[in-house]
């Protein structure tokens, strides 16, 4: 597959989720639209980490959160519901990144949050969905089933000891979300 067919894929892609929830595709964001969030966020909070001693990569966070939805250019964006219910979907998103041949580390490292800047790539995913969330709810579409599971999750990574250190930045993020 060519990267071209890969970029336009994900630039062209509606998150599945939004338009279940009634988010029309003319204003529904994009698989690209949210992993340039996610990584955005992700070099900017681990920049903060960085700042207060912890060693860590904020360019490579960046680089895996850019990279984390990028099999959904072949396999599409699948709604969470039948997500958590195939079993090898790891696998085939595996796959689906070698066939684009991209790096499967990066995935790997995303979705085992084998390194810190792993972690903070999921993180920032689920900030970006969650940010955006608020975003929709201000406008009136009910994604209140979003906003709950990804303040959850939110709060789960937060736990760890190193990512608390920046539950400031991140509480000062969701304070300042713009409709």
């Amino acid at each position: 597959m060519s990267l071209e067919r890969v970029i336009i894929g994900c630039k062209n892609l509606v998150r599945t989720g939004w338009m279940q929830r009634g988010v029309p595709p003319s204003i529904g964001e994009t698989v690209s639209q949210h992993s340039w969030e996610a990584a955005v966020l992700a070099y900017y909070l681990a920049s903060k980490l960085k700042e207060k001693g912890v060693k860590i990569n904020p360019e490579r966070a960046s680089v895996i959160a850019l990279f984390h939805d990028v099999a959904e250019s072949l396999l599409g964006d699948l709604p969470k519901w039948a997500s958590e219910r195939i079993e090898e979907k790891e696998e085939i998103e595996l796959e689906a990144i070698k066939e684009l041949g991209l790096d499967v580390e990066l995935f790997i490292e995303y979705k085992e949050m084998k390194s810190l800047e792993g972690k903070i790539a999921k993180l920032c995913d689920r900030l970006s969905t969650y940010m955006q969330a608020k975003r929709y709810a201000k406008l009136g579409y009910d994604v209140s089933e979003i906003i709950k599971t990804y303040e959850k999750e939110i709060e789960n990574l937060m736990k760890d000891e190193k990512l608390s250190l920046i539950i400031n930045e991140i509480n000062n993020l969701i304070k300042n979300i713009n409709g």
